[in-house]
């Protein structure tokens, strides 16, 4: 690509990608994500099991590992998939 003076370029990232089970990230490390604005608070919860407390901005624990047991009940993989989405 040949960029020219006046040109924008605009990068775009869907978000942060990863390799292996989501309910295995560190809540610290998704937590981090949503505070960066890279994964919202509904894609904490929904993809990688964190509930993330707004009020605070920490993990919820207890709720997470709660969350997180339901979530692998409600999949019912016994393997991570090799492509996810």
């Amino acid at each position: 690509m040949t960029m020219r003076r006046g040109d924008v370029f605009r990068h775009e990232q869907a978000g942060p990608g990863g390799w292996g089970d989501p309910l295995e990230r560190e809540p610290g490390r998704v937590l981090r994500d949503v505070r960066n604005e890279l994964v919202s608070r509904t894609a904490a919860r929904e993809d990688y099991g964190v509930v993330v407390d707004p009020a605070t901005w920490t993990v919820d624990e207890t709720a997470t590992a709660q969350l997180r047991v339901e979530l692998r009940a409600a999949r019912r993989w016994t393997n991570v998939p090799p492509v996810q989405r």
